[in-house]
């Protein structure tokens, strides 16, 4: 009698195991369900991964395809692109044909149906920005890399930044309405957060409103217009095409006369131009700007944002 209850006594740790197991299986259930599913979010530059990782949250892996100091117009398509644009629920861009060179081919390459034009999971981030430097004339090719749909470098402004914000919110809504509720949450922050950063900049700016700046490419007129200085000056004499030199001589001379002595360029621009420019004009420095999040280290939009701002003011000062 006794060797049998010891032969048929109930392990209480193999009692566990039967509730072990359900309740494993239902872990399963809840993490692989649509509500907790991540979504796979392609961007095209890094400030659109940064605005795009502040709406996403922990519901979606951001990847972005190029740094903070590439040059966005011109980029080396790499095979990781393909693999992470074939698993991509959502693809953001620029557009306005910045990308026009790369992007394109990619997606058809990827066969990836849900992040083609018009599908659900394409994001154009431009969609609501008010768009500058539209062409009045018809162009062609002659008048150098022109972008026919107007300046495509709109996330200058933090303000477009937020529109960004918001056509992104909207794209993962689209593919993930369950965490609508959450990305919508995050996108208000975001915007409260830049809305104050815009504040406090524009008060910072208010002493160089009207400041005169020369730029090597026309990528600067957002960030002008939103903090109000003048950036209407390149040394480029067409978009993507070096200078000549007696373009470069016209362009001193009015530096001269106008009294302008800083020159705006990004990270990702031969500085050569700018510095000959530079050493025809007394007093005048060449201030390279952040652009992107990313270039100079910094690590997030409104760290460039500021850096940019203070960059310029800094420059203005050391001018006087």
């Amino acid at each position: 009698m006794i060797d049998y209850q010891i032969k048929h006594k109930k392990n209480p740790i193999s009692s566990l195991f039967p509730f072990t197991l359900k309740f494993l299986f239902v872990l399963f259930i809840i993490f692989t369900s649509p509500l907790f599913a991540k979504v796979s979010l392609v961007a095209s530059i890094s400030d659109i991964k940064y605005i795009a990782e502040q709406i996403a949250g922990e519901r979606a892996d951001v990847y972005g395809m190029i740094r903070g100091v590439d040059d966005p117009h011109f980029v080396m398509t790499r095979p990781d692109f393909l693999v992470k644009l074939s698993e991509a629920d959502v693809l953001c861009v620029v557009g306005l044909d910045l990308e026009v060179g790369w992007v394109p081919y990619l997606q058809q390459q990827s066969r990836n149906m849900k992040i083609q034009k018009g599908q659900p999971g394409y994001c154009d981030t431009s969609f609501g920005v008010k768009i500058l430097g539209e062409p009045t004339v018809m162009m062609d090719r002659s008048m150098g890399d022109m972008h026919i749909y107007g300046n495509p470098h709109y996330w200058n402004d933090p303000i477009n930044a937020i529109q960004m914000a918001q056509n992104i919110k909207n794209a993962l809504t689209r593919v993930d309405p369950l965490n609508g509720e959450y990305y919508e949450g995050n996108f208000n922050a975001f915007k409260k957060r830049l809305i104050q950063v815009t504040k406090e900049e524009m008060k910072k700016m208010e002493p160089y409103f009207g400041l005169k700046v020369a730029v090597f490419h026309d990528q600067f007129v957002y960030l002008a217009s939103r903090f109000k200085f003048n950036a209407n000056l390149t040394i480029e004499e067409r978009p993507g095409v070096p200078p000549s030199v007696r373009y470069m001589d016209q362009v001193i001379s009015y530096m001269i006369a106008e009294k302008i002595k800083i020159i705006l360029i990004g990270p990702y621009h031969n500085p050569k131009y700018a510095e000959y420019v530079s050493s025809k004009v007394p007093g005048s420095v060449v201030v390279t700007l952040p652009v992107s999040v990313g270039a100079l280290d910094t690590t997030s939009y409104e760290d460039a944002l500021r850096m940019s701002l203070q960059k310029i003011r800094d420059a203005s000062d050391k001018s006087k």
